[in-house]
């Protein structure tokens, strides 16, 4: 299994805005996603229970699995896990192996911190929050290396970076 963590980034490393707007990627950033998660390369989603109750409604197209306390009945293509041993259970049993994963801050937290992320595209956008939710890429930056970097416009770039050591 390969795990790609999709993630925008203000400037100054927030996640979202002061109202905890995540909405504020460029349209070349939302393009380069959906180009993304509509590839080979990523044949499901993962995201945390807010995160997908924002985007159900987009996240259709293939099996959504959903980080969440509150384990609900998986229903069509909707799958609920609390840990990452369900998590694999799951995407074995749908023989899933290339699973992106798009948020929000705690998922992005809880997947690094168990070491379960491979590849890491994080897009920084040239604007500033003076608060928001911050998504802490340094502390987690030394189990990376950065590949590639890429601008997508003027005020828009995209690093690519995959993971230093395989998994245990």
């Amino acid at each position: 299994m390969q795990i790609t963590l999709f993630a925008a980034v203000c400037k100054n490393g927030f996640i979202t805005n002061e109202t905890g707007n995540g909405n504020f990627s460029s349209p070349e950033d939302k393009a380069h996603l959906r180009s993304h998660l509509n590839s080979p390369a990523c044949d499901c989603f993962i995201c945390g229970r807010k995160t997908a109750e924002e985007f159900q409604d987009r996240l259709t197209s293939k099996p959504l699995f959903i980080l969440t306390h509150q384990i609900k009945k998986n229903v069509s293509n909707r799958f609920y896990f609390s840990n990452l041993n369900d998590l694999s259970v799951l995407l074995h049993q749908q023989k899933l192996s290339s699973p992106t994963l798009l948020g929000g801050a705690q998922t992005y937290t809880f997947f690094l911190e168990n070491h379960y992320v491979d590849h890491i595209v994080l897009t920084t956008e040239n604007i500033h929050f003076k608060t928001g939710l911050n998504f802490d890429f340094q502390r987690f930056k030394n189990d990376f290396f950065l590949k590639k970097t890429t601008r997508l416009s003027e005020k828009t770039t995209v690093s690519f970076y995959e993971k230093k050591y395989p998994k245990h």
